[in-house]
């Protein structure tokens, strides 16, 4: 079952950056990974969508993200806000 996460990531879209850099990824998607949406909020913050073919398969990458984070020296306040659903449909044009 595909799950849907939405992580307030308390990051600038510059930070959010070294993390990708740190990671490697440029814009091939992890394995596992069916979409990917990184969108800036009013406070300057991105806030990220994705959906995952597994949350086992989510949480694997998100403490990647942790340990690259760590690397590159972005803390942000703790560990981000994760909110995990169900994916019900998806739509893409």
């Amino acid at each position: 079952m595909a799950i849907c996460r939405i992580i307030e990531t308390g990051v600038t879209p510059e930070e959010y950056g070294q993390v990708g850099a740190q990671l490697g990824l440029g814009d091939s998607p992890p394995s596992g990974s069916q979409l990917h949406i990184a969108a800036l909020g009013d406070d300057g913050k991105v806030r990220i969508v994705e959906v995952w073919e597994t949350r086992e398969a989510a949480e694997a990458f998100g403490e990647k993200v942790r340990e690259a984070r760590e690397a590159a020296g972005i803390g942000g306040g703790g560990p981000p806000a994760i909110e995990y659903l169900e994916v019900v449909r998806v739509l893409e044009a």
